[in-house]
């Protein structure tokens, strides 16, 4: 990254994205006029909603993603959900808290300035951007909470021709095509499909997407954008100072291309007999779970308990990385479309935006390689999939103070990471895991009276935590 040309560029990347007919932004265009103006009768959000995710790898209003079917973990399908919000959590628009009040200050003043920093004039810039925060408070509200979230009430498979007849204002261009809604809730299709085209308030809904799109690309542009997030990430994080570039940048290409830079940590830092090690932990927590549930679990009935075995048995260990990132061949087809350019950090980013979108549809109409896995191997995590039945343990999660050399004792690996291992392990049979057969299919297999003595077990924990109270704070554990 050329820093001195970032800043000499200032908002001019910004800029030729805003000129684009897809992502003009109202109040903007007020203010530079020309080929920046936007048009009600010119703009489709629908076209401007699908640009933003093939463009920009980005979801506003609706989230569309390509996943395994929740019923058959064998195919890829669509999927729609809802999307996220520009402040982290939906409680942080419908309560009135003193800290829900003060990020919706921080987030108004937020999208006020950038707008103006852009060339929007002041005055209209705060008129239309309290209109479009009021618009997503209105959305917040019909969100889902993540409590209702559960698997079974947000499976509903829909073809597109069907999907099409619920909700005609979208066109889909292969109606045959298999897909699962995970919109479950009828009032936020009825309020995304129904009540947007007669809000009669067009402006508004551009401003509020075109705003989630710049919001999301503020902090590749120069310093003075740096700093103006960094106010409003003070009051939200309690974030003190910026980034440095160069950490970020690292942080950025580590977490973009995934393998390239998995090979690299790879090659320099991971060493096979870690793996050898881990798979043989491995098989030893996976033997203590199975004996435990078969000789001291006395809650759980027998047919029940015969498919869990079963499950526990059949859970598929993934140690280090995927085998396919030491193909140079595969690496180089996988990277070649992307040209990067010190003196263009923005364009890089945007490069690599679409090269993620277009990577995520590519899997449609794909059968899953169940015993192939997809995480990065620089992460530091450990990972279950309830769709291929997987535990996943990174190269970067196999070292120290979690992963312990054949040099030292193995009760540290143990009480270390093999404490984590038992953990994924039991993701396949907590309150989601428990819907997922052997096969990654969500199939409800356990009884109802497991499901209640389960419940029922779990129940002390909730009481012991709710009783715990932070005097400091005069505030209750909420579980």
């Amino acid at each position: 990254m050329n820093e001195t040309i970032l800043e000499q560029m200032d908002t001019k990347p910004m800029l030729k994205t805003l000129k684009q007919p897809e992502f003009r932004w109202p109040i903007v265009g007020e203010g530079l006029g020309g080929d920046y103006q936007w048009s009600v009768g010119q703009w489709s959000l629908l076209k401007t909603l699908a640009e933003m995710r093939n463009q920009h790898s980005k979801s506003v209003l609706i989230r569309l993603y390509i996943s395994p079917d929740d019923k058959n973990s064998s195919y890829y399908i669509i999927k729609l959900d809802q999307a996220s919000l520009s402040l982290p959590s939906r409680e942080d628009y419908i309560t009135n808290t003193s800290s829900a009040r003060a990020y919706r200050t921080a987030l108004l003043s937020l999208m006020v300035d950038t707008a103006v920093m852009l060339g929007a004039p002041e005055k209209a810039a705060l008129t239309q951007m309290e209109k479009a925060l009021a618009f997503e408070t209105k959305l917040a509200h019909i969100l889902i909470p993540y409590e209702n979230r559960t698997s079974e009430n947000m499976y509903n498979r829909f073809t597109l021709s069907r999907l099409q007849r619920s909700i005609p204002q979208v066109t889909y261009q292969q109606p045959n095509l298999s897909i699962a809604s995970l919109i479950s809730q009828k009032q936020y299709s009825h309020f995304l499909f129904h009540f947007i085209p007669n809000y009669n308030l067009w402006k508004t809904v551009a401003n509020y997407v075109q705003w989630r799109t710049v919001f999301s690309r503020i902090t590749t542009l120069s310093r003075r954008f740096l700093y103006r997030y960094l106010d409003f990430a003070r009051v939200t994080t309690g974030t003190t100072s910026l980034t440095p570039r160069w950490d970020k940048c690292v942080n950025y290409v580590e977490n973009s291309l995934v393998y390239a830079t998995g090979r690299l940590f790879v090659n320099t830092h991971f060493q096979e007999d870690k793996k050898h090690m881990m798979e043989e932990l491995i098989g030893g927590v996976r033997w203590a779970f199975i004996d435990i549930l078969e000789k001291e679990n006395d809650w759980m009935d027998q047919p029940t308990k015969k498919r869990a075995i079963e499950k526990a048995h059949a859970v598929l260990a993934k140690v280090g990385y995927p085998e396919f990132i030491l193909n140079d061949t595969y690496l180089n087809e996988d990277l070649k479309q992307l040209q990067f350019s010190e003196k263009d950090y923005y364009d890089n980013v945007m490069q690599t935006l679409k090269f993620i979108a277009q990577s995520d549809i590519a899997w449609l109409r794909k059968s899953v390689p169940r015993t192939e896995w997809f995480t990065n191997p620089t992460t530091v995590n450990a990972f279950y999939s309830s769709s291929t039945n997987q535990i996943r343990f990174p190269a970067g999660e196999l070292q120290k103070p979690f992963f312990w050399g054949r040099e030292y004792p193995r009760s540290l690996s143990y009480g270390a990471i093999g404490v984590i291992v038992g953990h994924e392990l039991t993701h396949g049979f907590d309150n989601n895991g428990r819907k997922y057969d052997s096969n990654g299919n969500l199939d409800l297999w356990w009884s109802n009276a497991s499901i209640t003595a389960f419940n029922e077990k779990t129940q002390c924990m909730i009481d012991q935590y709710n009783s715990y109270h932070w005097e400091e704070a005069g505030l209750n554990v909420r579980t």
